[in-house]
């Protein structure tokens, strides 16, 4: 999987070009959002706008960074975040615990 990083000043986007999470990413996620905490990012943007669908490991990785980024006081964002997956965050209740944002830019 290639994780993708574009900094904007305290800004960070991650750009996960895969078409879902599976077990080995969820590590090299995480990790990438433990950097960028250490790098000074006080804003983390998810971009899935290449992902297809989303598995429960997938789902897992997206609470595990959420949480790890309100334990460090940085700020969560979900972007491209397509019909299919905005259902199932949907059905498990997750979209009334991400904000989810139309653009990786705003």
């Amino acid at each position: 999987m290639d994780i993708q990083t574009e900094q904007h000043q305290d800004k960070s986007i991650i750009k996960l070009d895969t078409g879902t999470i599976q077990g080995p990413e969820a590590s090299q996620i995480q990790n990438t959002v433990l950097d960028l905490i250490q790098n000074g990012s006080k804003i983390i943007v998810v971009d899935l706008s290449k992902m297809d669908y989303i598995t429960s490991w997938g789902i897992g990785t997206l609470i595990h960074a959420f949480t790890t980024c309100t334990n460090r006081n940085v700020n969560y964002y979900l972007t491209g975040v397509n019909e299919k997956i905005l259902n199932i965050l949907r059905k498990v209740k997750l979209d009334k615990i991400f904000t989810i944002k139309k653009s990786v830019y705003f």
